[in-house]
């Protein structure tokens, strides 16, 4: 047990590689007796070729502009829970195990550690229980020094608990925006919150043929990689909704990030709690005609993990965090729509252009804006 702003918290279990015959023997067996269930992994390093593109996560652990911390559940409100959707949260993988995720996770998939050159997958009540995908996990670290789904950085859990927290550890008042969906937590980011995009496109094509409707991505890149821009093409074609951080370049023009600034991308820009836009959020321009929409961004609450994690600067107490980014309204914007599947429909969401049709303009702007797209991204 360690000590954080006078709140406990529990730590990463530390597994040195293994040494002597009884531990070896002992994690083997552990690994042999999970084989038929999932093959063996391998830790994950850049494909030949493909080791040039990177991504990052992008976020600010400070309360900005004297925002006082909030709680997605304080700001939207929908008679529409989420239920029976599915969110893929592409990010830095999360604590499944927190009061607020356990009841929502549904599925992990690794990037980071590959079964036989594939994505290291365990759903629950196929493969087992999450308690059980914990227990393998430490096996997996003590044979590859890798954790494959649990989150290091922080960001990913935070993110998650924005789109379906259920504010278990809170009494329901840090609830996420769509409580009743169902999440699959794809690792892809390290600890250091970085990932190649080389990993970031194999997550997005393996989500292409997944059973679920909303894909977030809340990081970005200023590159225009064809293998990143072909991989969200593929998400849409396959009746996908695609959500994106717009970025955190600043009120400049031109400055939305990949993948939001592609066409079949719901890019989505942050604003505070009163609707101005944040000064921190990309901008589009002439001819680039983003972001789509606007959600809450600024020192949103949600959960971080129980352990130690890279943004430890963000926590509020053992369960809870804030933060500010667009990757913050990326995630609110995706339960949004997670909502908004649930009350029309998948494919009327995957639609071009209907989160613009379903924002209202953002104080103080009456109009669309490059700032804040066509405004405030509204629930059914």
């Amino acid at each position: 047990m360690g000590r954080v702003g006078g709140s406990f918290f529990y730590t990463l279990p530390s597994f040195p590689h293994v040494s002597g015959i009884h531990k070896l023997l002992a994690a083997l067996l552990a690994l042999l007796a999970l084989a038929l269930v999932t093959p063996p992994p391998q830790p994950l390093g850049p494909p030949p070729g493909q080791r040039g593109g990177r991504a990052a996560l992008g976020f600010f652990t400070v309360q900005l502009y004297g925002e006082r911390p909030v709680a997605p559940s304080e700001v939207y409100q929908s008679g529409y829970t989420g239920a029976g959707v599915r969110v893929a949260v592409v990010d830095s993988g999360a604590d499944y195990l927190h009061p607020d995720l356990a009841g929502a996770v549904e599925c992990l998939v690794s990037l980071t550690v590959l079964s036989r050159g594939r994505p290291l997958v365990w759903c629950a009540g196929v493969n087992g229980t999450l308690q059980q995908a914990y227990e393998y996990e430490q096996t997996v670290y003590s044979l590859t020094g890798r954790y494959p789904w649990l989150d290091e950085h922080g960001h990913g859990t935070h993110v998650a608990g924005i789109i379906a927290g259920s504010g278990a550890a809170s009494g329901g008042r840090y609830r996420g925006v769509a409580p009743g969906a169902r999440l699959w937590v794809v690792k892809v980011f390290d600890a250091r919150g970085e990932a190649s995009t080389s990993a970031i496109v194999a997550a997005l094509r393996f989500l292409a043929s997944a059973p679920v409707d909303v894909v977030n991505l809340s990081f970005g890149s200023v590159e225009d990689d064809p293998a990143l821009r072909d991989a969200v093409e593929q998400l849409a074609a396959a009746g996908k909704v695609v959500v994106a951080a717009a970025g955190n370049a600043g009120q400049y023009p031109y400055s939305v990030t990949y993948p939001a600034r592609y066409d079949r991308v719901v890019a989505v820009a942050a604003v505070l709690r009163d609707g101005r836009p944040a000064p921190f959020s990309s901008m589009g321009g002439p001819g680039v005609e983003k972001p789509d929409a606007a959600a809450l961004g600024v020192a949103v609450v949600a959960p971080l993990p129980r352990y130690t994690v890279t943004i430890e600067a963000a926590r509020l107490n053992e369960y809870y965090g804030a933060l500010s980014g667009t990757s913050m309204a990326c995630a609110v914007a995706s339960g949004l729509l997670a909502l908004w599947v649930e009350a029309v429909g998948r494919a009327a969401v995957a639609e071009p252009g209907f989160a613009r049709l379903h924002s209202a303009p953002a104080n103080p702007f009456p109009v669309r804006t490059y700032s804040a797209g066509w405004g405030l991204l509204l629930p059914p």
